[in-house]
């Protein structure tokens, strides 16, 4: 996945939690992570990645915080 379309991935996966689906939120941004190579998952990405994980609730913020664990 290039860089450029998971940086719209992980926008859609804040608007997703702002639509009130934190499930389909998590899914998208775990999603999208697991399929970028680690060498593209610093800089903005990251920083997106943890925007969503900040807003999400509960079991959601969990399940995104455990895939920005990985390397």
């Amino acid at each position: 996945m290039p860089a450029a379309n998971a940086l719209l991935e992980m926008d859609a996966a804040t608007c997703l939690c702002s639509d009130g689906d934190p499930t389909s939120a998590v899914d998208k941004a775990v999603d999208v992570w697991e399929k970028l190579p680690p060498a593209y998952r610093g800089g903005l990405i990251r920083t997106r990645a943890e925007a969503v994980r900040q807003v999400l609730p509960g079991a959601a913020h969990d399940r995104l915080e455990e895939a920005l664990a990985t390397p």
